[in-house]
Parts: structure tokens; C-alpha cells; sequence
């Protein structure tokens, strides 16, 4: 009789752990997965997340890291235009650390940036990937710095219509 009793109480407790527990941790340690940097007043700004577009014109809050020290070594691709793109993420690694990706990997919580695909061989086969940092290339040898109008010409070729 107590074996069904405690079969009972996992079938409850299971799903009212899935359920309840992040809220229950987060009311807890007062901590959110959004929040990295409490200084910073666009973290603060409520029901905002990756890819919605900030006051600034960008829709992620970039990492740390401008340079290219991460970047996959363009040479070890044999296709050229993997090369070339490889290539772009060494030229203008802060510009790209701006910069949301379209082709869903920070959905799925492997980046948090255009210049992160490259630091990996997520872009080797993505023209997603490849087209978000070419069309930052050509708009920087444009002479356009601001990564939020870099951002508005992305989401223009890649965003989801409608």
C-alpha cells in the first residue's frame, strides 16, 4: 500500500517541480537568466528578450569580447565562400559581437551573437551565419559604424516576414 502512496506523491511532485521550480529558485536567489549586468538600464527593461529590438537598434546585449581570439581559423575550410566568411569574422569581430543572428541558435542557447557562430563551425554551414556578417562587412567598408543600422539591414534581408 505505501509503495502506491509514494508512486502517487512522484506522479505529483514530478511535473509540480517542472512547473513551479524555476519561480520557486528564482523568488528564492533573487536572480534571472537575463540579467547579467544590474548596471546596465536595458537589462532592466521588463518582458524583454533576445532578438526584440532595443531603443538602441540591437536585439542582443553583447558580450565582453571585441576581438577575433575565438574565431575559427578561416584557412581550415576548403570551400572558399566558408573561408571568406570565416575571414570577415576575424576583420570585424566587435561589429559582429552586436549583432542577432537570424538563423536561431541563441533560441537554442548555443550563442549570443553573429561573432559566436564564427567561434565555432555553426557558420560553416549556415547562409544565415555568412550573410549576417557579410552584410556588416560591406556596410563597415561603407564607412557605416553603427551597429544598430547594421542590425536594421540584417533583420531587412533575414528577419521573418509578416
Amino acid at each position: 500500500m505505501w509503495h502506491l502512496l509514494f508512486l502517487l506523491a512522484l506522479i505529483i511532485a514530478i511535473p509540480t517541480v517542472l512547473v513551479w521550480g524555476p519561480s520557486l529558485v528564482h523568488r528564492l536567489t533573487g536572480s534571472t537568466a537575463l540579467t547579467i549586468d544590474a548596471s546596465n538600464p536595458i537589462r532592466q527593461i521588463p518582458g524583454w528578450r533576445v532578438g526584440m529590438l532595443l531603443p538602441d537598434g540591437l536585439r542582443i546585449m553583447p558580450t565582453g569580447r571585441n576581438d577575433a581570439s575565438h574565431v575559427v581559423a578561416p584557412k581550415q575550410f576548403h570551400d572558399k565562400a566558408v573561408q571568406h566568411a570565416y575571414w570577415v569574422a576575424t576583420q570585424i569581430p566587435a561589429t559582429l559581437n552586436k549583432l542577432y543572428c537570424w538563423c536561431g541558435c541563441e533560441n537554442r542557447g548555443e550563442h549570443r551573437s553573429n561573432l559566436q557562430c564564427f567561434e565555432d563551425q555553426m557558420a560553416m554551414s549556415c547562409p544565415v551565419c555568412q550573410g549576417t556578417a557579410e552584410i556588416a562587412y560591406r556596410m563597415t567598408q561603407a564607412g557605416i559604424q553603427d551597429a544598430g543600422k547594421i542590425q536594421a539591414a540584417v533583420d531587412a534581408k533575414w528577419a521573418p516576414k509578416g
